[in-house]
């Protein structure tokens, strides 16, 4: 397509805002090039193009780079043509991608373009959800800590007089609470405490076992990152050697402040919902059938050459499902490309 040809003009009486890449229909279903029996239009090139990314969009602003491109859409068309001539349409795998890419575009059209939109969460909904999680909004200052467990007092000032000869080398406090602390939690992590508030959160959220009020209060003592409690800190648990890690700063943000990570947060929930509702309903009416003992047979190897032996039970999961209605495997659901 040739810069600055009546393909970017619009017909006469035409406003061009309503032309597509500046194209009339007529221009948009001209044949562009043949391909053996395969046609490539104005449009479609056009369309693959602007489906680009603005970087490389802007790359084929050219002449020159559009060709290159519409030969790259020739070079596929020949290759395709001449996979399908050897009989890999009827492959197993290329049956299997078909399908996915045919859900993917049906739930894209279902639940992103003709579903929920951004704008339909309301100032009530958001201002209720900000009203009712606070705490995600209003956090005070945290530290990150680290201690060693001693159930005598001996060996936890024997400890800690081993330390303070190199108090700032976290490997060496890491590698005595690896091989001495007597606190299960922890010793695998280095007596990693993980952050928490000086005072204890009345909904328990930092309120962990490992962090008793003595440990708490000793590590907010500390000045600076790294520093190391000068004494033998004891709890009811025992005798805590403490080490300060990190800090994070007091978070406030106000409804304004929140308000679009809300309206995306209560948008994407709202479309795992109707998801999860539009395959549940599709199940309701389908004839799915299980065979429990046929899927305990089944042995797969883990990272390690570990097989689960036939008969395991199978762990329920309460993943979330994917944008096809598939459960997830992660630990996360894939968040959406974009909201509309």
């Amino acid at each position: 397509m040739r810069e600055g040809s009546s393909a970017d003009k619009a017909a006469p009486g035409q406003d061009k805002s309503d032309l597509k890449y500046g194209l009339t229909p007529e221009q948009a279903a001209q044949d562009l090039v043949e391909v053996g029996d395969r046609k490539i239009t104005l449009g479609e090139f056009a369309e693959r193009l602007g489906s680009q990314s603005p970087y490389l969009r802007a790359r084929y602003n050219s002449a020159e780079r559009r060709r290159e491109f519409l030969e790259n859409m020739v070079r596929f068309e020949l290759l395709a043509a001449e996979a399908e001539r050897r009989g890999f349409t009827k492959s197993d795998d290329v049956e299997r991608v078909r399908r996915q890419v045919m859900v993917q575009q049906m739930m894209t059209d279902l639940f992103d373009k003709g579903g929920l939109k951004l704008t339909d969460i309301t100032e009530d909904e958001i201002k209720r959800y900000y009203d009712e999680h606070i705490s995600e909004f209003d956090k005070p200052a945290q530290i990150r800590a680290s201690h060693i467990l001693f159930k005598d007092k001996a060996a936890a000032e024997s400890a800690l007089k081993e330390l303070k000869t190199q108090p700032t080398d976290m490997d060496v406090f890491r590698k005595i609470a690896e091989q001495k602390s007597q606190d299960a939690a922890t010793k695998a992590s280095g007596g990693d405490l993980r952050f928490f508030s000086e005072a204890v959160d009345p909904k328990g959220e930092t309120d962990d076992p490992e962090r008793p009020a003595a440990v708490r209060k000793a590590a907010f003592s500390l000045a600076n990152v790294g520093d190391l409690y000068p004494e033998v800190v004891q709890s009811e648990r025992g005798f805590h050697i403490v080490k300060l890690t990190g800090r994070r700063e007091a978070l406030k943000r106000t409804l304004e402040d929140a308000r679009r990570m809300i309206q995306n947060k209560l948008w994407r929930s709202k479309r795992e919902e109707a998801i999860e509702k539009f395959v549940a309903d599709l199940r309701a009416k389908a004839n799915v059938q299980e065979n429990p003992d046929a899927l305990a047979r089944v042995q797969v190897k883990d990272s390690l050459g570990n097989v689960a032996s036939p008969g395991s039970p199978v762990a329920p999961t309460n993943k979330k499902p994917d944008a096809a209605g598939k459960r997830s495997t992660e630990t996360k659901p894939k968040q959406p490309a974009a909201a509309h």
